[in-house]
C-alpha cells in the first residue's frame, strides 16, 4: 500500500507561489511511487525524498509508535537511519540515561535538533563517556520529547549550518508534532530482558502512551500527549577478584570464602519518567497563532563498583561488609514555543520565540565519605546543573517567477539566542576532607580515609560554572529552477557570539539534476562552524571512573579541569577556539518502479580544531602540581582542547519498496547501508608543559575513540507483511566490527561483527485495537567479551557495543485508536 505523509511543519512557511517540477503535490508523489513529502532542508517549499537536493530520511509516526514503547527515541532512530549511531554504554552515571548518539560518524554536538522547525535546547548533562566522540559536549536529549506526540521525524543527512545555524555540521533532526484535532491514540507495553545465567530476568519495563486532538473553536486545534515509563535496572557483571576482607593475624578472614563478589551494579538504570506535550494553533483571518510545549521529569538510580572493607573507601562501623554506592539523578526539562504566521503581499512571515530549560540534581546514596569517619552521611546531593536557552526567530519566504517563468524561492531571516550554563556545588560533605585516619587496631591503622562521596560525581565550589552568552544571526536561502530538470540552491549565514567564539560566515550550495523521470543526481558543498559549548568552556568535576590503565580495568579518581584553571594552565591548556568544517556530498536517487525508491549518497566531512577531552594525565609532575593546588595528587586529570583535525568519509544507501501480493497481503521492504571511516588528519602540538612531564596531550587510546571505537559499517534489512488483521514486522541489523585501542598495543581489544534480529507479530483485534508481541535481539546476542584483565567486577562485554551488552528483550503491547 502506497502511503503519502504530508506535513504542515512550521518550517514550511508557505507553499510556493508557482508550481515547478520540483515542488510536487502529494498526488504527484503518489504517481512516482509514494515518496514522502519533506520540508527540512528546503525552506518554504515541500519536496519529495527523491527530489530533495540533499539526503533526507523520513520516520513515520507509525514506525515510532512501534518501537517507542520500551525503546528510547535515539534507539528508534538508530534502528531506522543507517548513519545514526546510538551507543548503549556500560556507564554507571548519567550516560546510562542520556546516552551518546550521533550522525555520519560525528557526535550529538554536531547535529542540530528542531521541533516543528524551531531550535531545541541542549541538555545540562555532559557526555563524559570514554569513547564517545562528543566527550564534554551537552547535546540535545531527544528522549525528553514524548514519542506519543510525534507525527514524524525528518533527518537531513548533510551539513546545514548555513541554513539552520551552528551545530548542524553532520545534519538536522526535525521532529514534527501531531496536529490532527480529530485523532486519538494510545498504547500500553510491558516487557523484560531475556533470562541471564547469573542475574536471572531483569530490566522489567512498563510504559504507557496517550495522544488526543481537540478542536479549538471553528478554526483552531490542539493535540495533547503524555507518556510514562517505569524501568527496572539491567546488570551484566563479573566477579570481583580482589580481597573483600582484611587478613586477620596474617590469615584470610573466614568470611572471605562466602563473600559476595558480584557487587558491581553498573548498567542500565532504575528509571521513572513522565513526558507531556501540546501542539496548537488558532487562525484569525490570514493570521495564524501557534504554540507547542514539552515537559519531562525523570528519576534515575544506577549502581557503581563495590567498595570493600579492606580498603580506605569504607568505614566498617557503617558498612561492615562493604557497600555498593548508587548514582542518583532527578531531572526536569521543558520547552515552550509561541509564534504567529501571516502572508503579506505574497511574503510568508513567521515570528516566534522559544524558551527551553534542563535542570538536573545529581547525587549518590548507599555510600559515604570515608574522610568523615563514622559520622559520614550515607546519601548526598552533590551538585546541580542547569542549561537555559531562549531563541527568537523572524523568517520570511516568497516565490518569484523570473527568467521567463522559472521559479525562484527566496527565504531570509534573523535569529537572536541567549544561552546560560550553571553548575552549583551542593552538599559540602560530598567533597569535604574530614581528616579521618583509621585508628589503632584497624588493619588500615594510620591511613587516611578516601576523600569525597564514593560513587558520586562531585563539584566543589571552585569547580562551579556560571557561563552566559548571546548569539545573533542572519541568513538568506535561495532555490532556483534553472531549467525543468535542474534545481540549484544556495544559502549564506552570518553568526556572531559575544564570547571568545567571535563571528563567522558559512555558506552552502547544492544542486539536483533530473536526468530522467525516475533518475536524479544531486550534490552539495558547505562550510560550517561550531562554537565551543558553554559546558566545554566552564565544566569541571571530580569522579571515580572505570578506565583501562596499564592493561587492566581499574577504578581511578579523575578530575576534569576548566581550561582557565591554574592546574590546567600549568599543563599547557589554552582557550578554546571554534571548530570549522567543510562538507562535500554527491548522490543519486532512483524511482524506477511504482512503490520503489533508492538513494545513494557519498560524503566527506572535514573538521578542523575539533574539541574534545585530552587523555587521562598522570605522572609525578602532575601529582605535584595537584598537591600545590590543594589536592591529594591521586587524581588523573583531563581538560578540553582543540586537539585534532578529522576527516570523515562515508556512504549511505537507502532502498524502500512497497508492493502487493494480491490475496497473500501487502509487503513493505527496506534495505539500508552505511559505511563510515574517520581519520585523524592532524593532532595539535604537544604543549611544552606536558612534554616536560613526559606526557602526551592526545594519546593512542584517545585517538582510537575517534577512528576505530565504533563500527565502520551497518546494514539494516526490514520486511513488513500484512493481510487482514495479521501483520509481521521483521528486521535484521548487522553492526560491523570495532576495536578498543590502549596506549600499549598489547592491550588492544577487537570485537567482531554481529547480526541482531528483531521480530514483532500483530493482530488487529478490532477496528480500533491492536495486540502485538515481539522481541528486540530475538536470539539474545551479546558483543564479544573483553580480553584484558577485569579485577573490579564490571561487565565482561565490550562496553561500547552499538546494540548494547544486555542481551534480548521481549514485550507485549496493546495499542488503540479513539
Amino acid at each position: 500500500m502506497r502511503r503519502i505523509l504530508v506535513t504542515s511543519s512550521i518550517l514550511a512557511l508557505g507553499a510556493a507561489t508557482c508550481g515547478t517540477a520540483f515542488a510536487q503535490s502529494a498526488e504527484d508523489a503518489a504517481a512516482q511511487g509514494g515518496s514522502d513529502i519533506v520540508v527540512t532542508g528546503s525552506r518554504g517549499q515541500a519536496r519529495t525524498v527523491a527530489t530533495s537536493p540533499t539526503p533526507i530520511d523520513v520516520i513515520s509516526g507509525e514506525q515510532i509508535a512501534q518501537l517507542g514503547g520500551s525503546m528510547q527515541l535515539r534507539d528508534v532512530l538508530s534502528q531506522l537511519v543507517p548513519s545514526f549511531q546510538s551507543q548503549q554504554v556500560g556507564s554507571s552515571s548519567w550516560n546510562s540515561v542520556t546516552r551518546p548518539a550521533g550522525l555520519r560518524g560525528l557526535s550529538g554536538v554536531h547535529v542540530l535538533v528542531l521541533v516543528n522547525g524551531k531550535r531545541r535546547h541542549n541538555s545540562s548533562l555532559i557526555d563524559l563517556n570514554s569513547g564517545s566522540t562528543s566527550m564534554g559536549g551537552n547535546p540535545v536529549d531527544l528522549d525528553q520529547i514524548p514519542a506519543s506526540a510525534i507525527a514524524r521525524i525528518e533527518v537531513l543527512r548533510d551539513g546545514a549550518a548555513a541554513q539552520y545555524g551552528s551545530d548542524a555540521i553532520a545534519g538536522v533532526i526535525n521532529v514534527i508534532l501531531k496536529s490532527n484535532p480529530d485523532a486519538g491514540s494510545g498504547s500500553i507495553e510491558a516487557g523484560q530482558r531475556f533470562k541471564d545465567s547469573v542475574n536471572g530476568s531483569d530490566g522489567e519495563t512498563v510504559s504507557a502512551q496517550l495522544s488526543k486532538g481537540f478542536h479549538l473553536g471553528e478554526t483552531g486545534s490542539i493535540v495533547v500527549s503524555a507518556e510514562g515509563k517505569l524501568q527496572k535496572p539491567t546488570v551484566r557483571n563479573s566477579d570481583y577478584t580482589g580481597r573483600v576482607y582484611s587478613r586477620v593475624n596474617g590469615a584470610d578472614d573466614p568470611r572471605e570464602a562466602t563473600a559476595d563478589r558480584r557487587r558491581y551494579q553498573g548498567g542500565l538504570p532504575d528509571l521513572k519518567s513522565i513526558n507531556l506535550a501540546q501542539n496548537s494553533q488558532i487562525e484569525a483571518g490570514d493570521l495564524t497563532i501557534y504554540s507547542n510545549a514539552t515537559f519531562g521529569y525523570r528519576e534515575a538510580r544506577v549502581g557503581q563498583a563495590g567498595r570493600y572493607p579492606a580498603t580506605t573507601s569504607d568505614i566498617v562501623e557503617i558498612y561492615p561488609d562493604g557497600f555498593t554506592p548508587y548514582y542518583t539523578m532527578k531531572e526536569t526539562d521543558w520547552q515552550a514555543t509561541a509564534g504567529m504566521k501571516q502572508t503579506v503581499d505574497g511574503w510568508n512571515l513567521d515570528l516566534s520565540t522559544t524558551y527551553g530549560r534542563d535542570y538536573v540534581r545529581s547525587g549518590a546514596d548507599n555510600t559515604l565519605n570515608a574522610s568523615l569517619g563514622t559520622t559520614s552521611p550515607t546519601s548526598f546531593d552533590t551538585f546541580s546543573a542547569a542549561f537555559d536557552q531562549w531563541t527568537t526567530n523572524f523568517d520570511v519566504t516568497k516565490g518569484f517567477e523570473i527568467l521567463g517563468g522559472r521559479n525562484l524561492q527566496v527565504s531570509a531571516g534573523a535569529e537572536f539566542r541567549y544561552e546560560s550554563y550553571v553548575t552549583k556545588s551542593l552538599d559540602t560533605a560530598s567533597w569535604a576532607n574530614g581528616g579521618y585516619t583509621y585508628p589503632v587496631g584497624s588493619p588500615l591503622a594510620g591511613q587516611p580515609g578516601a576523600i569525597g562521596a564514593q560513587g558520586a560525581t562531585v563539584i566543589t565550589p571552585a569547580d562551579e560554572a556560571d557561563a552566559k552568552r548571546t548569539i545573533g544571526a542572519a541568513y538568506i536561502d535561495l532555490a532556483l529552477d534553472l531549467t525543468d530538470r535542474l534545481l540549484v540552491t544556495g544559502a549564506g549565514r552570518f553568526e556572531t557570539y559575544d564570547d571568545s567564539s567571535g563571528s563567522v560566515w558559512s555558506g552552502k550550495v547544492s544542486a539536483l539534476w533530473r536526468a530522467t523521470d525516475w533518475l536524479n543526481f544531486r550534490g552539495a558543498f558547505s562550510n560550517g562552524f561550531r562554537a565551543p559549548s558553554l559546558s566545554q568552556q566552564a565544566y569541571a568535576q571530580t569522579a571515580t571512573q572505570v578506565s583501562l590503565v596499564n592493561g587492566s580495568y581499574q577504578l581511578i579518581e579523575s578530575k576534569i579541569l576548566q581550561t582557565g584553571s591554574p592546574i590546567a594552565q600549568a599543563l599547557g591548556a589554552q582557550d578554546l577556539k571554534p571548530e570549522k568544517s567543510r562538507n562535500y556530498s554527491f548522490g543519486v536517487t532512483m524511482t524506477p518502479l511504482a512503490g520503489f525508491t533508492l538513494t545513494v549518497d557519498a560524503y566527506q566531512i572535514n573538521i578542523d580544531d575539533r574539541i574534545t577531552l585530552t587523555g587521562l594525565l598522570s605522572s609525578a609532575g602532575v601529582r605535584q602540581i595537584l598537591r600545590n593546588n590543594g589536592f591529594s595528587g591521586d587524581q588523573y586529570v583531563r581538560f578540553f582542547a582543540n586537539a585534532i583535525d578529522t576527516r570523515t568519509r562515508g556512504i549511505d544507501a537507502v532502498a524502500n519498496y512497497s508492493f502487493s501480493l494480491g490475496d497473500f497481503g501487502q509487503v513493505r521492504a527496506s534495505a539500508a547501508y552505511n559505511y563510515n571511516k574517520t581519520k585523524i588528519a592532524r593532532i595539535a602540538e604537544n604543549p611544552d608543559e606536558l612534554a616536560n612531564l613526559g606526557l602526551t596531550l592526545f594519546d593512542r587510546q584517545t585517538q582510537g575513540y575517534f577512528t576505530v571505537f565504533t563500527p565502520r559499517d551497518k546494514v539494516i534489512l526490514g520486511l513488513n507483511w500484512s493481510k487482514g488483521p495479521f501483520s509481521i514486522n521483521a528486521k535484521e541489523t548487522r553492526y560491523g566490527s570495532w576495536k578498543a585501542l590502549a596506549n600499549s598495543a598489547s592491550s588492544d581489544q577487537s570485537y567482531g561483527a554481529k547480526w541482531i534480529t528483531d521480530l514483532e507479530a500483530g493482530y488487529q483485534v478490532t477496528e480500533k485495537m491492536k495486540l502485538a508481541v515481539g522481541a528486540y535481539n530475538l536470539f539474545n546476542t551479546y558483543p564479544d567479551k573483553n580480553t584484558v584483565v577485569n579485577t573490579i567486577g564490571s561487565s565482561p562485554y565490550g562496553s561500547n557495543s552499538p546494540f548494547g551488552a544486555y542481551g534480548g528483550y521481549y514485550y507485549g503491547r496493546l495499542s488503540f485508536d479513539f
